[in-house]
């Protein structure tokens, strides 16, 4: 595991977002708490002190420093691990979010009082409630942050079990990962059509980028990046993708959507029952030839 490990550099994500939501109470409403089910059994939810729309720049940075390490990297001790070669370019990228962020924060928390103010005079009707709910600025300063550390992970004689075995699981969440996105893919761009235009591809291309970047984990993994880019050095290099290149270029998105895997990771098992596109397999794999399987 050394080996591996010394190839990797770990990127963690630390961002936090303020809601704009607090609970609402049987008072804001007016009603007899006395009459109320208990909470264990029913809850009144939460209401909105400030317009969800001030606040969505937060999360779609969030994501987009999230989709930064997915597109590179694997899910690993909390963070993510990626390619130490691709490292600097990765935290470079990561710390143009933060700043985005940043800016982002100090503009929402100087238009604070007045967004509040819009947000109380769009709903009259509920003012009381809002207002009931209200927080300083300083409250929203404390919940919005941005934070990216990089590290290098390394065996300690004697005390590695735990890691080793972390580590050695790699592989087989890259596997799970490139498949849950080969079947999105097919999902969204080629299910049901008779031919894509070269956009169609850019998925593909993402995942080959990725499983070349991570392809040390496993040799296994380097034969099916092989077998991707021989499949996209056939298609024309201009206009539609139809007919028998259509049909290479669906088969081996089918073989990147059925990756062999032991096992799901049990930290991803939440997220594989909500994902429809895990519930329903994609569609008959089409016929390949026989020295593009192994």
């Amino acid at each position: 595991m050394n080996e591996i490990l010394s190839k990797l550099v770990v990127v963690s994500l630390s961002i936090s977002l303020w809601t704009g939501r607090k609970k609402l109470s049987p008072e804001d409403l007016g009603l007899d708490f006395s009459k109320l089910p208990p909470e264990k059994l029913a809850t009144l939810g939460s209401k909105k002190i400030c317009d969800p729309e001030k606040l969505a720049v937060f999360s779609a940075l969030k994501r987009r420093a999230e989709r930064q390490c997915e597109a590179v990297g694997v899910r690993f001790l909390g963070g993510y691990a990626i390619p130490e070669d691709k490292a600097d370019e990765v935290m470079k990228i990561l710390d143009g979010v933060r700043d985005e962020f940043e800016k982002e924060k100090q503009e929402f928390l100087s238009e604070y009082d007045r967004s509040l103010s819009e947000w109380i005079d769009a709903n009259p009707e509920w003012a009381s409630i809002i207002e009931k709910g209200v927080e300083p600025a300083s409250t929203a300063a404390r919940r919005l942050g941005f934070a990216v550390q990089a590290f290098k992970v390394k065996n300690i004689d004697g005390l590695d079990k735990g890691l080793n075995e972390h580590a050695s699981t790699l592989s087989e969440r890259l596997i799970f990962e490139i498949n849950q996105q080969a079947r999105q893919a097919w999902e969204e761009s080629y299910k049901g059509r008779p031919s894509v235009t070269r956009k169609a591809l850019r998925p593909i291309k993402s995942m080959l980028d990725k499983l070349r970047g991570l392809e040390f984990l496993s040799p296994y993994l380097l034969t099916l990046a092989v077998q991707v880019e021989e499949v996209l050095a056939s298609l024309p290099k201009s206009g539609p993708i139809e007919g028998r290149n259509l049909t290479s270029l669906i088969g081996i998105l089918h073989v990147l959507g059925d990756l062999p895997l032991d096992e799901v990771p049990a930290d991803e098992e939440d997220e594989v029952a909500e994902t429809i596109l895990l519930e329903s397999k994609p569609a008959e794999p089409v016929s390949l030839p026989s020295e593009w399987f192994f």
